[in-house]
C-alpha cells in the first residue's frame, strides 16, 4: 500500500483519527523509520519491548504485479515505505519506551498531548483485509458492463471503495479515510477478462 502523493513526513488526510482514543482498545500507530530499515525495526521492537505494552510491531506489505521479460511475477513490497506500525492500547507508555531504545523513533501524527492513531475506518479495513503475515495479498475479478465483481481475495466485498482500475498493471485504488478526506491505497487486481 502506498500512499498518493505525499511530501517528507505527512500522512495522507484521513489515514490518522482526528481525535485521541479513549476506549482502552488496541489502536495502530505509524512510526516513521528510515526507509528498508521497517522490517528490523519492527523485529527490534518486538524483541526489546514486552507485549504487556506492545502487542505487535509489524510493516503491512502488499502483493504487486511485476511483468519481466514478457513473464507476470507477484511480489510483496511495503505498502508505506518508511513506515512500520505499532499496536498498542497505551501510547504515551510506548513512546517512552521507544524514547529509552537505541534506535529511537516515535509515533506520527500528534493531536494535542497524544499520538493519534490509524483511523477507525482504516484500522478496521486493513485488519479484515491483511492475512496473519500482514500482507494485502492480490485479489481477481472481473468487469461486466462497466461494473467490477472480485472473484476472489481481500478485495471481495470492498468493490464499493476501489475507485480505480488499472487492468494493463494488474492494480486497484481503493479509497480509504474519514472525515478528513480520502486516499488511495493500492492492491493488486487481476481482471483477466472485460466485456
Amino acid at each position: 500500500m502506498e500512499q498518493k502523493a505525499t511530501k517528507g513526513d505527512a500522512l495522507p488526510s484521513g489515514f490518522l483519527s482526528v481525535r485521541a482514543p479513549r476506549d482502552g482498545r488496541v489502536r495502530w500507530y505509524a512510526v516513521r523509520v528510515p526507509a528498508g530499515r521497517e522490517s528490523s525495526f519492527a523485529e527490534d521492537c518486538r524483541r526489546a519491548i514486552g507485549p504487556d505494552l506492545l502487542e505487535d510491531c509489524f510493516v503491512p506489505r502488499y502483493e504487486r504485479y511485476t511483468k519481466r521479460q514478457g513473464v507476470w511475477r507477484v511480489e510483496t513490497v511495503p505498502m508505506f515505505s518508511g513506515y512500520a506500525f505499532a499496536a498498542t492500547r497505551d501510547v504515551r507508555a510506548l513512546a517512552r519506551a521507544f524514547g529509552r531504545l537505541s534506535f529511537a523513533e516515535q509515533p506520527v501524527g500528534r493531536r494535542g498531548s497524544s499520538y493519534a492513531p490509524l483511523s477507525r475506518d482504516v484500522q478496521a479495513w486493513l485488519e479484515a483485509a491483511l492475512d496473519s503475515s500482514r500482507v494485502l495479498r492480490a485479489s481477481e475479478g472481473r468487469i461486466e458492463g462497466g461494473v467490477l465483481t472480485v472473484e476472489r481475495g481481500p478485495l471481495r466485498g470492498s468493490e464499493r471503495i476501489v475507485r480505480k482500475v488499472d487492468r494493463h498493471k494488474r492494480m486497484a485504488y481503493v479509497g480509504l479515510g474519514d472525515g478528513d478526506g480520502e486516499f488511495l491505497l493500492r492492491a493488486g487486481l487481476s481482471v483477466p477478462s472485460k466485456s
